[in-house]
């Protein structure tokens, strides 16, 4: 069972109608409560702000498009370690397309808790979340992509809408999705063919 005490520090919380008051938190076993007991690991957060972390709901952090961005700019690679403490090094990716490693500190550095993956390819769900195991402090989801997936559209052209719904919610379910994905519906599909796409047809 863990407790902590946050104390002294400027609270906001637009819900509860807090904006900067200083406040003590306190916090067992991932909860926020009353009290604690006096046993509770304090935090002195004295001068600094508290609040929720952030939710980031459409990043592109994990997969096969983030690893071409890295394939692309090993230079990157040459200058950048990242020193997340106590004298630990590790090579983190460069600037324009961390590693996993530097995303997770990176994320927690700017206060955020939960990051989403917006763009996992069905067939690439496994090594997408092996990244996102492999990621450090954040929590992490994705959304399959739907909008160019060859069913999906076939059903919609043919207005089976059962068949549409039972295989998106088969393939969230052996995805391991969080959510939908549906950006430019069909475009992949006509842009290989240099066309546009102007219908579901």
């Amino acid at each position: 069972m863990a407790e902590y005490l946050i104390k002294n520090g400027f609270v906001f919380d637009p819900v509860l109608g807090i904006n900067g008051d200083k406040k003590d938190i306190a916090i067992k076993d991932g909860k926020i409560v009353e009290s604690v007991g006096a046993s509770a690991k304090v935090i002195d957060a004295a001068g600094k702000t508290v609040m929720a972390g952030g939710v980031d709901i459409h990043a592109h952090v994990a997969g096969p498009k983030v690893n071409v961005g890295r394939w692309f700019r090993p230079e990157d690679k040459k200058q950048a370690t990242y020193e997340p403490g106590r004298g630990v090094r590790r090579m983190s990716g460069g600037f324009s397309v961390p590693t996993v490693f530097k995303t997770g500190y990176e994320y927690a550095n700017m206060g955020y808790t939960t990051v989403m993956e917006a763009a996992m390819p069905p067939f690439y769900a496994r090594h997408v979340h092996e990244e996102m195991r492999d990621t450090p402090i954040i929590d992490q989801g994705a959304y399959p992509v739907f909008g160019n997936n060859w069913f999906v559209l076939e059903y919609l052209k043919n207005g089976e809408l059962e068949n549409t719904a039972a295989y998106i919610a088969w393939l969230l379910r052996m995805t391991k999705g969080y959510a939908i994905k549906c950006v430019n519906p069909g475009g992949t599909e006509a842009w290989g063919w240099g066309l546009n796409c102007t219908s579901v047809h």
